[in-house]
Order: C-alpha cells, then sequence, then structure tokens
C-alpha cells in the first residue's frame, strides 16, 4: 500500500466514522426539533443547513485544489424539510465530496495551495470535513439539551 493509499484511507475512515456520530444524532430527531435553538445561535436545522452547504464547498475547493473544471456550487437548503430530507442531503453532500476525489494522486493529495486567503491540501481539507462533522454533532447534542 502506498502512502498516499493509506492516508487516503485513514482520512476517510475518519470522515465516515465522523459523519455516522453526525447521522445517528440526526435520526433521533423529530421535525420539531429541527427548529430547536440556544438563543442567540442557530436553530438545528440552519447547522445541518451549513454542514451541507460547506461540504459542498469543499468538494469544491477539492476540485479547484485538482486544477478540474468547478461547476456551479451546489447550496441546498433544508428549509421547510423533514428529517429524512435532511439525511437525503446529507448524503448527497458526501457523495459530492467523494466524487471530486476520484482519482486522486499523490501530488494533488499533499501539495498545499492557496485559495483565497488560507492554504490547503486536499488532506488538509479532508481533514477538516470531519472535525467539521464533529464539531456540529456536538453543537446539535447541546442546542437539544439546552432546549
Amino acid at each position: 500500500m502506498t502512502t498516499l493509499q493509506s492516508d487516503l484511507e485513514a482520512v476517510t475512515a475518519d470522515m465516515t466514522a465522523s459523519r455516522a456520530d453526525l447521522v445517528s444524532a440526526v435520526r433521533r430527531l423529530t421535525d420539531a426539533n429541527l427548529e430547536s435553538a440556544r438563543r442567540g445561535g442557530w436553530s438545528v436545522r440552519r447547522a445541518l443547513e451549513h454542514v451541507i452547504q460547506s461540504e459542498h464547498l469543499y468538494a469544491t475547493l477539492i476540485a479547484a485544489l485538482r486544477g478540474q473544471p468547478i461547476g456551479q456550487q451546489q447550496r441546498p437548503s433544508c428549509q421547510g424539510r423533514p428529517v429524512d430530507e435532511i439525511l437525503c442531503l446529507l448524503g448527497g453532500s458526501r457523495t459530492a465530496l467523494l466524487a471530486a476525489l476520484e482519482g486522486v494522486d499523490d501530488e494533488s493529495f499533499y501539495s498545499i495551495k492557496r485559495l483565497g486567503h488560507e492554504e490547503y491540501s486536499v488532506l488538509s481539507l479532508l481533514e477538516n470535513v470531519a472535525s467539521h462533522d464533529r464539531e456540529h454533532a456536538g453543537q446539535v447534542a447541546s442546542i437539544l439539551a439546552s432546549s
């Protein structure tokens, strides 16, 4: 196994585990829970919409880092959608991200490039994806605990 294969497998496993935790939290929600929010903070629905839209952005950034054509960025809305549809949107954003990785090579996986005011590699973006899911799974749990 190459270093690329090993690193890709490890970061993908981390993304899968963090998404499973988020999906598990979402599956326990009722549609009414989606409107729960802490005072001065996002609702559960808005936090999940942010995760979905961010993952589509990560897919776009991966394409940019790989020098691939960048299509229209997806910004799906969770407004008015029930829990089961939000779960489908989470699945769709993950599918888009994984599609952006297809055929990734060593150079584009590890090369650090400037995008806007930040520097990323495909590897660092994927690490961010896993961390982002964990962050917002915790946020959802915190919102529900305070409701």
